[in-house]
């Protein structure tokens, strides 16, 4: 199994918003699913076009059609779309994720400390 790829249910989810579909003497002209899953190797390992693996395609086809999908704003609406409809099922905050700062339970640093001159005439004001 393809870890950088799509399954087969995250595809089915966005297939409709793919533009393309079945035109062709011999069956679709590209093949978006490997296209998109470019788009995802590219995200997940920030590398550069000519980084991309040969299985995914050729950088200049992908990089070409990137730019194009951009364009026609196909990218923005699948995004908006998916956004809607988060799961947000597995999404957990907790101490290990978020961390306070030593200082961040309210004590002051130093017992006694002496205000400094500018912020006590701010405060006499």
């Amino acid at each position: 199994m393809d870890c950088d790829g799509l399954r087969d249910d995250q595809w089915e989810r966005i297939k409709s918003f793919v533009p393309g579909g079945t035109k062709g003497k011999r069956g679709p002209r590209t093949d978006n699913r490997k296209f998109l899953d470019a788009l995802l190797w590219m995200a997940r390992s920030g590398g550069r076009w000519r980084d991309l693996p040969e299985r995914l395609g050729d950088y200049r086809s992908v990089k070409r059609r990137y730019y194009r999908w951009i364009e026609m704003g196909v990218l923005d609406e699948m995004l908006s779309v998916l956004a809607r409809e988060a799961d947000l099922e597995w999404l957990m905050i907790d101490s290990t994720i978020v961390r306070a700062h030593q200082h961040a339970a309210g004590a002051r640093a130093a017992k006694g400390g002496r205000m400094p001159r500018a912020w006590a005439g701010l405060a006499a004001a």
